[in-house]
């Protein structure tokens, strides 16, 4: 039973692992259309390394930020204008300078901190389940299209980034919900902690905004990895060593079901026989007893009613019968 169990607990860490399932599946291949779809300038592989001149483009003037404050439902006045501003900023820079310069900052610390990234660039990789076209403001930077983006992240939960993006995505689905979701990749100024109302429960819910040019296809580093596919004879091997180990089990829990009904039918002609066998010398002390017939016993007890029964009755008077004249 102990073997049973280790080989179950061994057997379920095994299956556990998606490689174990290659000699059925095959290694994971990339799907259609879960590459990233790159621009003239943009190169993932290899971003190009920051210079002054770079991080100069790149940074957001002073007075800008300043007007700029957290938790607020849509824009403020005073904040229109650094908007519309950072908005053409990351659509005419060109994307590779963004990237140079992106972070990677989790969801809970933009949260918390805001006033310490706001105006950085950060780097965003989740799931659109939100793709459609945003209101625009009049506004003298000559911004005639926009696109707002819902992204969910593995650490932001039920509550998404909310992504305004100048160009128009390609490739990729809109709609006010997106099934399934698209793995994506954006790169964009973090530009406040903005409210906004959620129409299932009508409650404010607080989310990070992020001003970007574009919005791309998201690919996993696993699934760029190349990999050998997996050969019929290789599938073969794998199939017949779990064909082993489940005939190993089979052949194991037999073994051991034979083992002991071996042992109760062992018991039964023998250790039974033993604890149910009388003392030595038990029998030989009962050869000087005298024994009876039962039936003989009852023959001579009816024979004696018998007899009874037939002998004759005397008329002798009573001893207080008074005497006869």
């Amino acid at each position: 039973m102990v073997a049973l169990l280790a080989l179950v607990l061994v057997a379920i860490e095994r299956a556990s692992q998606p490689s174990s399932w290659y000699w059925l599946t095959g290694p994971p291949r990339p799907t259609a259309g879960s590459t990233t779809q790159p621009g003239p300038d943009h190169d993932p592989a290899r971003p190009p390394t920051p210079t002054p001149e770079i991080r100069a483009a790149v940074a957001i003037p002073a007075e800008d930020l300043a007007a700029i404050t957290d938790d607020s439902v849509g824009l403020r006045s005073e904040e229109i204008g650094p908007y519309h501003r950072i908005l053409a900023r990351a659509r005419d820079l060109p994307n590779r300078y963004l990237e140079s310069v992106a972070s990677d900052t989790a969801f809970p610390v933009l949260l918390r901190q805001p006033e310490q990234f706001r105006g950085s660039v950060i780097s965003v990789a989740g799931d659109l389940r939100r793709l459609m076209r945003f209101p625009i403001r009049e506004n003298d930077e000559g911004i005639s299209e926009l696109y707002e983006a819902l992204v969910f992240t593995a650490d932001s939960g039920t509550t998404p980034y909310r992504i305004r993006l100048t160009q128009p995505p390609l490739g990729l689905p809109t709609g006010r919900m997106i099934t399934p979701p698209v793995p994506v990749r954006v790169v964009g100024y973090f530009f406040k902690r903005d409210q906004y109302i959620v129409e299932e429960d009508l409650r404010i819910h607080s989310a990070p905004m992020l001003l970007a040019q574009r919005i791309d296809r998201r690919i996993d580093r696993l699934t760029t990895s190349t990999r050998l596919s997996t050969s019929d004879a290789q599938r073969m091997r794998w199939a017949v060593t779990l064909l082993g180990v489940v005939v190993g089990g089979l052949a194991l829990t037999l073994a051991w079901s034979w083992r002991m009904r071996s042992g109760d039918r062992r018991f039964a002609r023998e250790g039974l026989k033993r604890a149910t066998a009388a003392p030595e010398g038990a029998i030989e002390a009962l050869a000087g007893i005298k024994t009876v017939d039962p039936e003989e016993f009852f023959r001579e007890m009816s024979e004696q009613e018998a007899v009874g029964d037939d002998s004759p009755a005397t008329d002798s008077p009573p001893a207080d019968s008074p005497p006869a004249d």
